[in-house]
């Protein structure tokens, strides 16, 4: 435990010399032998225009790089290198005592990098400045991007289309300066509406209209930016919903070889892409067949009489004919169709060998004669459907339907209940004479079933089907309806008539229209005794709007928000083969969440709007949003409603700068700058005020008391950094809504260097009564020693060391004599004070060895506090001695004084 005693004299002996004590921040700079000046311009990099902005700084700097005040005011000259770009006053005042003096920067329209000078008794520093944007900027490994919302175009339409560089990571970058990009296109299909398109200075990206002509085909185009050397192309394709060819459909596909065998020839026009529409004029046909007699001859005669036309806003022509067959056993019996303008088609169909009369089952041969003698067999009956896979709405077309039997393989041999055989035609038995010498006999059954000549039933493969006569006439309407032709959806396509299959005929054809809607439709037909069969045909109208696309100027899946959370985007009117759709009548869109109301005018293809959202988190980095289509309004289509998700990209960022990376711990007018700039380092100026978020990493250190508000109208502003006293390292982080957050480092340092205490040759024990010499080192921080440096020491009371105030000498160190009075072990202090440093103080001890005590307060038994009261008269008396001494010495000088006057 320590003794009360020597901490009343340190006590007391403190306060006796605390008047001698001065401290001291501002320095004389005229007696610092090593100083310098710091020039700071924060933010450095300002947007041009004329203006006055407060961002010059200057600081003194110790030898350690520490800001240190000046004890008096000096002035500081400056200069710029250009002043058309920016200039600063000639002079200015570091004020007595001030941390720094600030000066403004005026810039002009121009912009360009300068330098700016400062001296200070005769030291000088330096700091470039940006304003605006170095024209002859541009980041490497630029990728060039023809951005287009679709590869697909109608003859006659627009769409737009956008230009962008952007870094091999995606980013795409705001132009420094108007940058130029050509393009290169095939006139004949399609052209922009300029050849040369200008990313603005200060934009992401350029747009522009690419309209297609009349003639279809595959186009490209290709963008070029030729500072760089970047190119890049994309292809186009151009079609028409215009006709373009014909399409020829037969049905039913298998007939009897017989006298007037009536078939559906069919004419539609298709456009460029096969899809069928309609035509905006007449179409004269001209049939042919690869059968001159009986067909041909007489689709000759149709041609030069009857003149078939499609007509003017229709889509197809029905030629319905009777044709006498009876000695035409055949495949592929070919019909044609021809017009000039629209080329040529064709279609086949078959006919076969015997007929089937529906009940009875009964077949006929070529001779028309009915034979009992083999293969009546009991089939399965069906219905077929035939017609065109793609119907165009707002039309006219056909359905066939067909009495069928089925073919079952298994039946073809055997024995009935009767015991009679069941036999096959001979035409249509698989090969089994295995005797026969010939090797040049082919059976029908040997060849593919495409090639077979359907003599009979048999000739077909399992599950095949085979055209049965109607006994009877079959109709669809009267009081007994043995046919019933229904449609799945009225409004997509609506049975006009059901048509009849008459006696001896196989199959009957329907006519139906079509509606404005579009999509699958199954055409179903019910006769009594036979069956049901359906087909399913898609109305379709290419161009019918089949979505709404939202378009990106800056990438597919990309979005670049400004600091203010606005966005460019377009909606474009697609039909269903992804082509921009003209519009007929206007069309509203409510895009969410950012509940903006878009429309797309008649006649136009595609709108440009901005958008804008508080509603999306784009605090930090890249994010995903996504962006929902719904149409709005009376009868609004609501299968248009779409969504996509896009990945948006802050424009900007909120970058702090600090005048200073290492301030001083002690001063307390620190600042720092935090400034909008783009992904580039440009500065940006907000349409509306920006305020940000300032934290500190250690508060401990420093601290950020106020948030900083960036004005509208200005790329910066200041914040106030608060220092505790204490040294050490914090960051600084900024951030705002939108932009991008940065952070940086501060160091708080002291601006001294903190002076080191050694001792040399103090022994571990030392002898009571018994003086000893040591010595004492001082070094800095550096351990480099310090000269001149003084050293006070402090005792307890138990020991004398003398001298107690001593300063060190070149090699930085001083000798010191110690007498210990009593033990166990005594205990000082050491306090080292030096010009230029950090004052040093160090504590040591030192054990003593000593004879055993003989008299103490405890010894006379005296209360404790006597002791205490003794010591404090003795002090008290040492007080009094001490002022009586001084009062002599300064009378006995004053007396000295009047001896030298007389």
């Amino acid at each position: 435990m320590k003794n009360k005693t020597p901490l009343v004299f340190l006590l007391v002996t403190t306060l006796l010399l605390a008047g001698n004590l001065q401290l001291s921040s501002a320095q004389n700079l005229e007696a610092l032998a090593e100083y310098s000046i710091k020039l700071a311009i924060s933010p450095d990099h300002l947007e041009n225009g004329t203006a006055e902005h407060p961002v010059g700084y200057l600081f003194v700097l110790s030898k350690h790089g520490v800001p240190i005040t000046s004890s008096y005011d000096v002035p500081v000259s400056l200069s710029s290198d250009d002043p058309s770009i920016a200039s600063v006053p000639t002079k200015t005042i570091l004020k007595a005592n001030e941390e720094f003096v600030s000066f403004p920067i005026i810039t002009t329209e121009k912009s360009g990098k300068t330098t700016i000078n400062a001296s200070l008794n005769g030291k000088t520093t330096f700091q470039k400045i940006q304003v605006g944007t170095d024209e002859t900027y541009l980041p490497d490994d630029l990728i060039l991007e023809l951005n287009l919302p679709t590869n697909e175009m109608h003859v006659n339409s627009q769409m737009p289309f956008s230009v962008f560089l952007k870094t091999p990571d995606g980013t795409i970058i705001r132009a420094p300066n108007d940058i130029e990009i050509l393009l290169e296109y095939d006139e004949l299909l399609a052209s922009p509406d300029s050849h040369i398109m200008t990313i603005k200075k200060g934009d992401y990206y350029a747009w522009g209209i690419l309209s297609s002509h009349e003639k279809i085909g595959n186009t490209f185009m290709r963008a070029i930016h030729e500072e760089s050397g970047l190119d890049v192309a994309k292809s186009i394709q151009v079609s028409s919903t215009l006709p373009t060819s014909l399409k020829l459909s037969i049905f039913p596909k298998l007939i009897p070889a017989e006298y007037d065998r009536t078939l559906d020839i069919f004419v539609t026009v298709v456009d460029s892409d096969g899809n069928p529409t309609k035509t905006p004029e007449d179409i004269e046909l001209e049939f042919f067949s690869n059968e001159q007699f009986p067909i041909g001859d007489v689709l000759d005669k149709i041609s030069k009489d009857e003149t078939p036309v499609i007509k003017k806003g229709e889509f197809g022509y029905l030629l319905q004919e009777k044709f006498s067959l009876q000695n035409l056993l055949k495949n592929d019996i070919l019909i044609g169709v021809s017009s000039d303008g629209y080329g040529t088609a064709t279609d086949t169909f078959r006919t076969v060998g015997e007929s089937i009369e529906e009940g009875n089952k009964l077949k006929r041969t070529l001779q028309n004669v009915f034979s009992f003698g083999f293969n009546v067999k009991d089939y399965g009956n069906t219905v077929t459907l035939f017609g065109l896979d793609s119907i165009p709405s707002n039309a006219t077309t056909f359905i066939t339907y067909q009495l069928s039997m089925i073919e079952d393989d298994e039946d073809d041999d055997g024995i009935r209940p009767d015991g009679t055989e069941i036999e096959i035609n001979p035409e249509c038995a698989e090969q089994s004479d295995e005797n026969s010498t010939s090797d040049e006999v082919t059976h029908n059954t040997e060849l593919s079933p495409e090639e077979i000549i359907l003599y009979s039933i048999d000739c077909l493969e399992d599950e095949e089907l085979y055209p049965m006569q109607s006994s009877e006439n079959l109709y669809t309407d009267g009081f007994i309806q043995k046919v019933n032709i229904i449609s799945s959806d009225d409004k997509l396509a609506k049975i006009i008539d059901g048509g009849k299959i008459l006696s001896s005929y196989s199959f009957g054809t329907a006519e139906i229209s079509t509606g404005q809607k579009t999509g699958p439709v199954t055409i179903s037909a019910s006769i009594n005794g036979v069956g049901t069969g359906s087909f399913t045909s898609n109305v379709v109208n290419t161009l019918e709007q089949k979505e709404v696309r939202i378009f990106s100027p800056t990438g597919e899946d990309s979005l670049i928000f400004d600091r203010d959370g606005y966005f460019d985007v377009f909606l474009i009117a697609l039909d269903g083969k992804e082509r921009p759709k003209v519009m007929r009548e206007s069309g509203k869109y409510l895009i969410t969440p950012t509940n903006g109301l878009v429309e797309i005018t008649k006649g136009t293809t595609f709108t440009f709007t901005q958008l804008r959202s508080d509603s999306f988190d784009i605090s930090v980095g890249k994010s995903n949003i996504l962006l929902t289509v719904e149409p709005i309004g009376e009868n609004a289509d609501l299968q248009l409603e779409g969504s996509k998700m896009f990945t948006t990209q802050p424009s900007s960022q909120i970058q702090i700068s600090l005048p200073l990376s290492k301030i001083n711990s002690n001063h307390v007018e620190n600042l720092g700058v935090v400034q909008l700039v783009d992904l580039q380092g440009n500065p940006v100026i907000p349409k509306f005020s920006v305020k940000s978020k300032i934290t500190s990493s250690e508060n401990s250190v420093v601290q950020i008391i106020d948030d900083s508000i960036i004005p509208a109208g200005s790329s910066y502003s200041t914040f106030p950094i608060k220092t505790t006293g204490s040294v050490g390292t914090a960051t600084i982080s900024a951030s705002a809504k939108g932009v991008n957050g940065t952070s940086s480092i501060i160091n708080a340092a002291s601006s001294q260097m903190q002076l080191q205490i050694f001792t040399g040759g103090l022994v571990d024990v030392v002898k009571a009564d018994d003086p000893i010499e040591f010595k004492l080192f001082v070094d800095d921080e550096n351990a480099e020693s310090v000269s001149g440096a003084s050293l006070k020491i402090i005792t307890k009371g138990d020991a004398v060391i003398s001298p107690e105030v001593v300063r060190t000498s070149s090699d930085g160190s001083a000798i010191v004599s110690l007498t210990a009075f009593e033990g166990p072990h005594i205990s000082f202090d050491i306090i080292a004070t030096a010009e230029g440093y950090a004052e040093g103080k160090d504590s040591f001890t030192v054990n003593v060895d000593s004879p055993d005590k003989t008299f103490s307060g405890i010894d006379l038994e005296l209360p404790e506090w006597i002791v205490y009261l003794v010591i404090g008269g003795i002090l008290m008396i040492g007080v009094v001695v001490f002022m009586f001494l001084k009062k002599s010495k300064a009378d006995l000088e004053e007396d000295w004084e009047e001896e030298e006057e007389i």
